[in-house]
Formats: structure tokens, sequence, C-alpha cells
């Protein structure tokens, strides 16, 4: 019941006197323990915060003799029966490091007892009572006897500003140059590195332990009891400056204005790096045993006359092994006191809540990846522009120990006091080899005198993000539509239009009929792909000029095609030859030619009403023309029937007049930029949307070119119908599975009809394209069929101002080099054939080949390779102002 009642007790006594003076008022409640009456069995003990009044002239030969102290047994969470001594705070005041011999410590040779192991603790808040559950910091075995913990003793260690680099007391180590030496380590990825002895400039044959390192690692202090100004075996403070040119530690040098006659031990110095803390029994005035005193250094470099810390830090006990972090208002010590709840056995943790001593700015940093926000390993350089001081350090990026890097500014940073620089701008810089190096500027206020607990408890940390790499960038280049470069010299403000035009022209365009129908291997049955109807009922309302599509579209209607010319021809006779690959064992069933010529035989006669005796049934195994018989895809060609016709009415090309809406310019190329180096992408993406909605996403745009060229087009090969302009960004996936979007960018569209141009009296143009299919296989000579159409729809249409483009096309049957010499020569066929006609009375006429290269249509289906195997005539002519369609 005692807790509960002093509980009660405190919070009821509205003021009382202090032990060394001053007076407690407004206590308010915190609890000093986790989780209740699992630790306190009567009940939770509380700790309380208070406001203290101004100290009396004589409460002051001690510092902190007249001001309220909070201290608190660290408990359970921290504490065990075990020794838990020697803590040292990182400069955040989040992660306490301390010594302990608790089992889950290596072993000692003798194998019985535990060695006395670094431990540390986090918490969330550095003001907070309650820490994480400790961790042995190194269970490692791989480096043995040399790694951080060893089977040896550990003792007492300092952790750099940086919060990465450990100096420790290793004793009785192979590589030792005394019974107990200092070392340093400094974390390598999620682990500590090999430990390094600092060597005969630090170490001896004596014992030396409990440094301290400056803020800036310039100065080291430690303990020794090597000969000195009291003699040998005395326990003094001594210290050790780095010289930063060689890279090596000076002689050490005794710290004679703080070393008496008594013991000097547990040297602190703080994070301005001018206030310095120790415990001594040869100063006065003096509690019992080791009592922590403090100094400060002045701008002349000296130090101030030690003072006494007081009670009830100090009491008639050892007092050891104190630090703080970089605000100065949170004290932690070693101690066997019993005075306090919460006493674990032997030496115990303790945190005080004190008055701040001094301030340090602290700086804690990160490097993240700007796309993605997470966390990547750099190399951080921050240069301090008064001192010309450079300091290295590293973070090792997310999934990892070591996200945060720190940087403590002390008083030493704002350079000679007689200058009286007060702030100034920290250089930080960061550097990943995959990101490049950004540099950020942080500006920098010495901390002012503390003159109110309010003042105490402003934070003096300042966070800072550093951002490397990019977002992808994504940039369209886009050349100006013809329709623009007619319209803008009338119409200037459109000329900087930069988008997709789709314009609507007067055309002609000439389908040409194949008049096979193909098969599966080894089946009779029409392919589902063919268009076919049901009933002679749906053929009332066909007409081969209102087919929807292109050519292939057109082409699947076959059937209907011809049901509807032989309807309207009741003269006209068609032959209908069935055929087989005569290869595979499925073709060579017999009757299977028939069954094929029988299926589009019954379908004319019972759909589209076709008089039996107007159509005759031929078989063959392979066509009279076979394909290629030496190629697989040749055999699958030959699996077909063939309609036969004389008659032209039935088997002329299908002529189209409608208005087409054609794009300017034809393509557009996206310009791309990663954002992260090239090796670390997965694979990229170009999201297209219109009106918020998927239009098209092109994944085929590999991970490093810089640009692709697109057709504007959805997966159907649709182009937009209205104004809704575009809007697309590149997606890159990295190789850890993280995505990054570059900002959108816009399109614009714009629909330019016929009508339009006649009202702005816009020279407009004709376009037409006629193909030429079934050349001779093999040969480039044009055949009757295809002259017939050069003749009466292709001369016809050339004038003076034509511009005449004539391409050849193949499959991808044969050589490559065979097939880009057959199309060259079939287009130079139709060149001479049209240069026979016109004499030439035409603007230009150009003929290439391009072989099984940029094919028209799909080379996987039969019908597709025939319709690829073309020569294709475009025709353009100009319709100026007022006139109609040539």
């Amino acid at each position: 019941m005692w807790v509960s009642s002093l509980v009660l007790l405190l919070a009821c006594v509205a003021a009382f006197p202090l032990v060394g003076g001053g007076t407690l008022r407004a206590a308010t409640p915190q609890p000093a323990f986790p989780g209740g009456s699992a630790d306190t069995p009567e009940g939770t003990l509380y700790l309380y915060a208070a406001v203290i009044e101004p100290p009396s002239q004589q409460e002051q030969e001690t510092i902190l003799g007249s001001r309220h102290i909070r201290i608190i047994n660290l408990g359970p969470v921290l504490n065990s029966p075990y020794q838990d001594y020697a803590p040292t705070v990182t400069a955040d005041g989040r992660t306490l490091y301390f010594v302990s011999n608790r089992p889950g410590s290596k072993m000692l040779p003798d194998g019985k007892n535990p060695s006395h192991d670094f431990w540390a603790a986090r918490k969330e808040n550095p003001l907070d009572t309650v820490f994480f559950p400790p961790f042995n910091i190194d269970t490692t075995t791989i480096l043995g006897d040399l790694g951080v913990n060893t089977r040896f003793n550990e003792g007492v260690a300092t952790i750099a500003a940086d919060g990465r680099t450990l100096f420790f007391t290793g004793c009785n180590r192979p590589d030792g140059l005394g019974s107990c030496d200092i070392y340093v380590t400094e974390i390598e990825g999620d682990r500590w590195a090999r430990p390094r002895n600092l060597g005969p400039n630090v170490n001896s044959s004596f014992w030396e332990a409990q440094p301290s390192i400056a803020p800036d690692k310039s100065r080291l202090y430690f303990v020794s009891n090597r000969p000195g100004p009291h003699g040998e075996g005395n326990l003094d403070i001594w210290y050790s400056d780095f010289d930063f040119e060689k890279g090596e530690w000076k002689p050490a040098v005794n710290f004679r204005e703080l070393n008496t006659p008594g013991r000097e031990a547990s040297p602190f110095i703080a994070a301005d790096n001018q206030t310095f803390f120790f415990a001594s029994d040869g100063h006065t005035p003096n509690f019992g045993g080791l009592d922590f005193y403090v100094v400060r250094r002045l701008p002349d470099g000296s130090w101030t006359k030690p003072q006494n810390l007081g009670q009830p830090i100090n009491t008639s006990e050892d007092e050891l092994f104190i630090t703080l972090p970089a605000a100065g208002n949170v004290l932690y010590f070693s101690s066997k006191r019993r005075d306090l709840p919460g006493y674990q056995g032997d030496y115990d943790l303790f945190m005080a809540f004190v008055p701040t001593f001094f301030r340090a700015v602290n700086i804690v940093g990160r490097v993240i990846d700007e796309c993605t926000g997470a966390d990547i390993p750099a190399k951080i350089t921050i240069r301090n522009p008064i001192t010309g001081r450079v300091t290295t350090d590293t973070v090792s990026g997310t999934g990892t120990a070591r996200t945060e890097f720190q940087y403590v500014v002390s008083a030493t940073d704002f350079g000679d006091p007689k200058l009286g620089i007060t702030e100034f701008d920290l250089e930080i810089s960061a550097f990943n080899p995959n990101y490049g190096t950004v540099t950020q500027k942080v500006h920098v206020e010495k901390p002012p005198e503390v003159r109110t607990e309010e003042e105490a408890q402003k934070s003096l940390e300042i966070r800072v993000v550093l951002t490397l790499g990019q977002r992808p960038v994504l940039q369209a280049q886009i050349e100006p539509a013809d329709y623009i470069k007619r319209r803008a010299k009338d119409d200037p403000s459109i000329a900087g239009f930069r988008g997709l035009v789709m314009e609507e022209v007067a055309s002609i365009e000439l389908f040409p009929l194949l008049h096979y129908v193909f098969f599966e291997e080894g089946s009779s049955k029409i392919p589902e792909r063919y268009v076919l109807f049901s009933s002679p009922e749906q053929t009332k309302d066909f007409s081969d000029e209102r087919i929807p599509g292109g050519t292939l579209e057109k082409y699947y209607h076959i059937l209907n095609i011809y049901g509807y010319r032989l309807r309207k021809n009741p003269q006209a006779k068609l032959e209908i030859v069935g055929c087989n690959d005569s290869k595979t064992p499925a073709e060579k069933r017999p009757g299977l030619s028939l069954e094929r010529a029988q299926a589009v035989f019954n379908y004319l006669r019972d759909i589209w009403g076709i008089s039996p005796e107007r159509m005759k049934i031929t078989v063959r195994n392979l066509p009279q023309v076979p394909s290629n018989l030496n190629d697989p895809q040749g055999i699958v060609e030959n699996r077909r029937v063939e309609l036969i016709c004389s008659d032209w009415e039935v088997v002329k090309p299908i002529i189209s007049r409608d208005p087409k809406r054609l794009p300017s310019p034809e393509t557009m190329t996206f310009l791309m930029r990663n954002g992260i180096e090239d090796a670390l992408v997965e694979s990229r993406r170009i999201e297209v949307l219109r009106g918020g909605k998927p239009w098209k996403t092109l994944t085929d745009i590999g991970t490093t070119t810089p640009s692709y060229t697109w057709d504007w087009t959805d997966p159907r090969g649709n182009y937009p119908a209205d104004e809704v302009p575009y809007e697309a960004r590149l997606i890159v996936r990295s190789k850890t599975g993280q995505e990054c979007a570059s900002d959108p960018i816009t399109i614009p569209v714009m629909q330019v009809t016929t009508e339009q141009k006649k009202i702005e009296r816009l020279a407009d143009r004709t376009l037409e394209r006629y193909n030429l299919i079934l050349f001779p296989f093999d040969r480039y000579d044009a055949g009757p069929l295809n002259e017939r159409i050069l003749r009466e729809y292709v001369f016809p249409r050339v004038f003076p101002n034509s511009t005449i483009e004539i391409v050849g096309h193949t499959d991808v049957v044969g050589l490559y080099d065979h097939n880009k010499k057959l199309s060259e020569n079939r287009a130079r066929t139709v060149m001479r054939a049209i240069e026979a006609y016109a004499k030439g009375r035409y603007q230009s006429l150009t003929a290439r080949g391009v072989g099984e290269d940029d094919p028209l249509y799909t080379n996987e289906l039969p019908e597709g390779r025939f319709y690829n195997r073309t020569v294709q005539i475009l025709i353009s002519t100009p319709i100026e102002a007022g006139e109609t369609t040539p």
C-alpha cells in the first residue's frame, strides 16, 4: 500500500519544500511504468511534473540543489537483477545504449556466466519513460572475438552524434594494448562493422575506458590509470584530438583542469561541445562517493569551476556514467541507489528530467526517392561554411536499420566566439550513383539561453528530407497537321496547335474481293469469322455498298456479297471449287473437298435463294494455282473453296465513296525519361485516357528507349469521334516493385468536317486508295484482273495536280530479301502502267516496295496473307475552294 499512499500524498499536497531548496507546486501525474499491476502489484507508480520557484542565493552552491528534479528507475523493462549500467543516448534521445550481463549476453570463456555486452532500447518520444524491450546489439559470431560483443567483457561506450559511430571499451581482446582499450565501430548496412583499436596515441599498456566523443568527432575524452600528474594508478580523465588531415588521433593529454588526487571518471561532452559532465570524489562539495559535476568551456578555451549537480541526482552512493541527448533536458545515469521504486538489483539505469543545461540543434535527415517516397541509400556530405568542416555519413535505405542520418550543431560550429556568429546555412548533400547528387541548405540559429520552462521544452530538432531522382517525364512531339498548315495563314490563332486533327475528306476507296473461303484443317464447316445469315429474311436489308469496316470486314461477307450480286444479276453463273491441302491425313479424307463446296453451295441456295442450276460444284485436291507447298502457311492456304464467275458485275471490287476522317499527323511521338537509372527499371507503360476513361495502354515501349511512336488509335483501331483531349502519363516500375507516374500531359483533338472547310473557303483534297491483289504467284506482272481495275478505276482518277504514291507489299511466306525485291518490282509494274497512260500529266509519281515490313493485315490468317500481297495506289488530288470533287 505504500506506493498508493505515496501517490495520494503527492497528489493532495499543494506545496512542500524540496531537498536543496525551492518549492514544489501543482503536481501532474505521469506513469513511470507500463503495464499497471504487472509491474507494481499494489498499483501504478506515478511521476509528477512541477513548477519551481527560483532558488535563494544560499541554495546555489550545487547547480541543481534548488531545482526540482524528477528521477525514475527505468524499471524492469530496461533494468534486470543483473548489472545494467553505462548508458549512452543518441542525439535525438530515442535510442539508449547500455551495458548488461543479463541472460542473452555472450558467455564468458568459462562458459558459466554471461559477459558484459552492449544492449539498446528504443522509444518513440525522447521524453517518454517507456522503452521498447531492449536487444543485444551484436549477437553475430562472424567476427568472433573481433566483433563488438564478444565472449569477453565490453564496457562503457559513447554513441557519436551521427548515431552510427560507436566508441567503446573492450577488454582482454586479442588486438588490445592493455587490459582494456578503446575501440571504434560504425554501422555498415544492418550490422556493426569490425571494431578498430584506436592505437597507441589513445590506448596504452594500462587501463583505458569510458570514452566520450565530441559531437564533431574532433576530440575523444576517456579515463585511464596510466601515469599522470597524480601518479600511476590514479583514475584521471584524458583526451585526444583527431588530426583530420592525417586521419589519426594525436597523443593523449591529461585533463589537468579537472583531475584531482581523487578519482575522476565517467566523462561526457554534451552536444553543444561546451558543457562537460564527469564524476569525481576529489571535488567539493561532495555527497559521498563519486558525484556528478559539470563545467563549461569559456570563449578563451578555459573551463569554469566544477559545480556539483547536487541532490537528488547525487547521493552517498557512487553515481556513474552520465549521458544527455542534444536537447539537454533529460539525464541518464547508473547507480546502486535504492531510494526510488523499481530497484532491480546491483547497478540500475535511471532517467532524470532536469532543467536544460545546454541546448544544441540536432538535425535528423532522410534521403528519399522523389517518386516513390521510399528511403534510398546515399552518401551524406555536410559542409559547414563557417568552419570549413566537412562531415560524411551514409544511409542505407528502406528495409534497413539506417534510414536516417543525424548531425548535431554544437557551439564550435558557429566558429570563433569573438566573431559573434549566431546563424548560418549548413550545406547538406546526398549522393547516390543511380540518382546523382542533391544539395540543400539548412538554416541554423544558435540556441538562446533558456530562461523559462516553456523555452526549455521547445524542440531544437530540425527534420530534413533530401529528395533524389525525379519523377518520370513524358513529353509529346507532334508535327503540325496538314489542316493547321493550310489554315494558319488565315487564322494565326491556330498556328500553335499541336495535337490530332481528324480531317474529313472526300474519298474513294477500292476494296478488291478475295474469291476464296478458307477452312480449318480437316473441316468442312464454314469458319465463324465469316458472316453468315441464319435465314433468308436477313438478306433483305443487305447491300454490298453498306458493309461497315475495312478490307477484312468486307471480305468476311464474301458469301453474302456473292449471294447479293448473283440475285441482282440472274444471268450470272458460279463455279464452286472445293480443295484440300493434299498433305495432312485429315485433309486427305475422301469427300472433304466436296463437303466444303457443298457447304458454300447450300448457303447460297438456302439463304440467298440462288438456283442450283446456276451453280456448279467442282472437286479438286490442290487448287489449280496452289500456294507454296513447302511452307506450312502455304499449305494452310490450300484448304479452301474458290468462287469462279466470269460476270464482272459479280466479281468487281467494292467502291466506297463515303467521306473519310483521316488523322493528321498520322502518328505522334512520346519522349520518355525514366527518372531513375535505366538499370533499375523493370518495366514501363504509357496510359492514355480520354475523358477520364482508359483509351489505350501502351506496353511495348521498352525500358530504355527514349521515344515511342503511336498512331492515336484505341485497341480496336478506332480514332476519336469527338474533341475530348487525350491525357497520357508514363508509369515506370522499378525492380523493387515500386511504380512511379509522370505528370500527365494533355494532347488536344480537333474535328474538321468538309462542310466546315467549305465555310472557311479552304482548299480541300480527295484521297483515293486502290488495292491490287492476286498477282500471279511469285511474279510481278499485273494479271488480267488488276489490269482491268487500273483501266476502269485508277487511270480516270489521275489529274495534272494529282500526287500518286505506289507501295508494294508482300506477306511473310518466303525469304525476306526475295519478298522485298518482289514488292518493289510489282510497284514498278503499276508505276509504268500509270506513266504510259498519263504521259506525265500528274503532279508527282513515286513507287517503292516494303516487302513483308509494315504489313497491312495480319499474317496469322490465310486471307490476311493474301491481302498483304498487294500493291496499294494512293492518289491525292487538291480541290480549290468552291470546286466540287473532280
